[in-house]
C-alpha cells in the first residue's frame, strides 16, 4: 500500500462529516463564512463570482472553476468585488432540481466539516484560497456532483460522500507542487498503516526506511510536518476516531486495534487528541443547521454545525468513557 501526504490529508477527514447542495443567488449577493476546522469548497455552475480571504486576496472565479477552502480559514463568495468585512453571514437560498430564471448565480458547497481533531499539516500550509480553473477531469467529476446533488435518492449519502473525496483529491492533486519520491519515508509510512498497532519507535522506523535515525527523524519531519512518533500516534487515533464513527465495536477492541495495550490508556491519548473520551465522540448528536433555516438540506449526514452556524447549538453530552 502506497500512502501519500494526499492520501492521508483526506483520510484525516473521514472521521468528521460530509456534506453537499447546491445554491442559487440572485441580485447584489454576497457571503462570507466564518473560520472552521475543515475543508470546504465551492462549484461556480453558472454566472461570475468574486472569492475573497480573511488575508485581503481576492480573486475572480467564472463558471466550472472550482474555489478550495483547504484549512477552514475565513472567507466569502460575492458577485463583485467586495472586502470580506463587508459580506454578510451566509444564508444560502437552497436549489435543488428545477430552474429558476431569477437566479444569476448557481453553487455547490461542499465540506469535511471536522467536531474534533485538526486537519492535516498539509492543508495547514496551504494558502487559504485557492482556485482551481474547471478542466477535462474537473468538469466531468464537476457534472457528476451536480446530479447528485440535485434531488435525494437512494444511496445519496453514500454517493456524495464518495464524491466529495474524490473532488478533494483532484483538487488536491492540481494544487500539490510534484516532488520526488522519498522511498525510506514512504516505506515507513505504509508500515505505519500495514501494521498501525506494532510498537513502533523511530529506531524501528529508520530501519524499515533503510536510513540512520538522525537522517530519517529529518526527512520525516520536513515531508510529513510532524515527527515520526506523533505521526504515529496521529494515524492511530485517526484510525481510531473513524472506527468509532463507522462500527459499533468495543472501545477495547479498537484500543487493540489501534495499538493501546489498556482501553484507559487509549481513552486517556484520545482525549488528549480530540478533547473529549472516546465513547463522548462516538455518541455526540449533530446540532441542527445554521442561523435556524430549517430548509437548508445538508445532503451527507447531519452535520454537527456548517461552516457559518453561530447559532451555539451544543452537542449531546454523551458517554464519558
Amino acid at each position: 500500500m502506497r500512502v501519500d501526504v494526499i492520501t492521508e490529508a483526506v483520510g484525516g477527514l473521514r472521521s468528521g462529516v460530509s456534506y453537499a447542495h447546491r445554491v442559487g443567488e440572485s441580485a447584489d449577493w454576497g457571503w462570507s463564512q466564518p473560520s472552521f476546522e475543515g475543508v470546504g469548497f465551492y462549484v461556480l455552475l453558472e454566472g461570475v463570482a468574486w472569492a475573497a480571504a480573511d488575508n485581503g486576496v481576492s480573486r475572480k472565479v467564472t463558471a466550472g472553476d472550482v474555489v478550495l477552502c483547504p484549512n477552514g480559514a475565513r472567507h466569502g463568495l460575492s458577485r463583485r468585488p467586495r472586502p470580506l468585512d463587508d459580506l454578510p453571514p451566509c444564508r444560502h437560498n437552497k436549489t435543488l432540481g428545477g430552474e429558476d430564471e431569477n437566479v444569476e448565480a448557481r453553487v455547490i458547497c461542499g465540506a469535511y466539516w471536522l467536531t474534533r481533531g485538526r486537519v492535516h499539516p498539509f492543508l495547514r500550509g496551504m494558502p487559504p484560497l485557492v482556485v482551481v480553473p474547471g478542466r477535462g477531469a474537473e468538469r466531468a467529476l464537476l457534472a457528476l456532483l451536480d446530479q447528485e446533488v440535485a434531488e435525494d435518492r437512494p444511496g445519496t449519502a453514500a454517493t456524495r460522500a464518495a464524491l466529495i473525496d474524490l473532488m478533494l483529491v483532484t483538487l488536491l492533486r492540481s494544487y500539490a507542487p510534484p516532488e520526488e519520491d522519498d522511498p525510506g519515508i514512504a516505506a515507513a509510512l505504509d508500515a505505519i498503516h500495514e501494521n498501525p498497532r506494532a510498537p513502533w519507535s523511530v529506531r524501528r522506523l529508520s530501519e524499515v526506511a533503510g536510513l540512520s535515525r538522525t537522517v530519517f527523524t529529518g526527512r520525516f519531519s520536513s515531508s510529513i510536518g510532524k515527527p515520526p512518533m506523533a505521526y504515529v500516534s496521529s494515524a492511530r487515533l485517526d484510525l481510531a476516531a473513524r472506527l468509532l464513527r463507522s462500527t459499533t465495536r468495543p472501545l477495547s477492541a479498537i484500543a487493540h486495534e489501534v495499538g493501546y495495550v489498556s482501553e484507559f490508556a487509549f481513552a486517556a491519548a484520545f482525549r488528549r487528541e480530540y478533547g473529549v473520551p472516546p465513547g463522548r465522540f462516538r455518541h455526540e448528536t449533530p446540532a441542527e443547521p445554521p442561523h435556524g433555516d430549517q430548509n437548508l438540506d445538508v445532503g451527507v449526514g447531519d452535520p454537527p454545525r456548517l461552516p457559518g452556524d453561530t447559532s451555539g447549538v451544543p452537542a449531546s453530552p454523551g458517554l464519558d468513557r
